[in-house]
């Protein structure tokens, strides 16, 4: 991976996330006219540690079970290696085929939060599946280091669902807060969601206040040529957000971490997983 911070990472685990990811990253990377890279890490869970090979065994025993323990796990490491390589040249060819002719590839060693955090400064958008391989065989299962991610990453990441879909409409969950009014200027700035018909949801009360609040960033989007529709909704923030988006047919979600509202529980707490698990749409998130 070069120094270009232009770069759009996308991580590859070669879970059923992964062509979807791949997808995701490829509309980004054309929508931003930006580098793209495909990330794969690879952590052995089989690595060897401290291990209690005293009992009844004698030296020579336990010194040929070290020897056949480091054997195995040079093996292990060597075919999670040509693993890894064999899903980059995959997702690679699978890029080109979608008229991105230069990706680019990069094979880690080390845990995925580890190594994403090394490489934000060198990116301008993570792209992520929102299951990784631990959550292969349950539909609604969240990848373990998705949460862990989003809340230590600095730059906007795109948490894609298990199918590709091109946006065509985007929504903006808002609480009027000045990080959330710094979401509805990168929205307003970014090529990413040029041209596309954008929602502003806010979950609360309908009094004035809020319906001001609303109208400020309709008029920051407005100014920019977007196509707009604002509209208050009351209950769960998880909830109000789920059923907008099914009432609406919307394509993508854009949040931020808003300080302390309920909306950042949505990003950094527990409903976080539950609006990932819902949504059948992109979770574009911008702290």
């Amino acid at each position: 991976m070069t120094d270009n911070k232009d770069q759009v990472l996308a991580c590859i685990d070669g879970s059923r996330s992964s062509e979807a990811a791949t997808d995701f990253a490829v509309w980004a990377a054309q929508a931003l006219e930006a580098p793209l890279t495909f990330l794969h890490a690879i952590n052995n869970p089989h690595a060897p540690s401290k291990t209690n090979l005293s009992g009844n065994m004698t030296l020579g025993g336990r010194e040929k079970l070290l020897e056949e323990m480091v054997e195995l796990e040079e093996k292990r490491g060597k075919l999670e290696r040509e693993r890894g390589r064999a899903l980059l040249a995959d997702v690679l060819s699978r890029a080109r085929d979608r008229g991105f002719d230069e990706p680019a590839e990069l094979l880690r060693n080390g845990d995925i939060t580890e190594v994403i955090l090394e490489l934000q400064e060198a990116m301008q958008m993570l792209v992520i599946g929102k299951q990784g391989r631990d959550g292969d065989m349950e539909a609604m299962h969240v990848g373990s280091h998705l949460s862990s991610i989003l809340s230590m990453i600095h730059k906007p990441t795109l948490v894609t669902p298990l199918a590709f879909k091109q946006p065509e409409s985007f929504l903006i969950a808002y609480d009027g807060s000045p990080s959330a009014y710094k979401l509805v200027e990168m929205a307003a700035n970014t090529p990413l969601l040029q041209g596309l018909p954008v929602h502003i949801l806010m979950v609360g009360e309908e009094k004035q206040t809020n319906w001001d609040k609303i109208q400020a960033a309709n008029t920051k989007l407005q100014k920019a040529g977007f196509d707009t529709q604002v509209a208050i909704r009351q209950g769960k923030v998880d909830e109000a957000v789920s059923m907008y988006i099914e009432e609406k047919n919307i394509d993508l979600l854009a949040m931020g971490a808003y300080g302390h509202s309920p909306i950042r529980y949505l990003v950094l707490g527990s409903t976080t997983t539950k609006m990932i698990m819902k949504a059948n749409v992109p979770l574009l998130v911008v702290r």
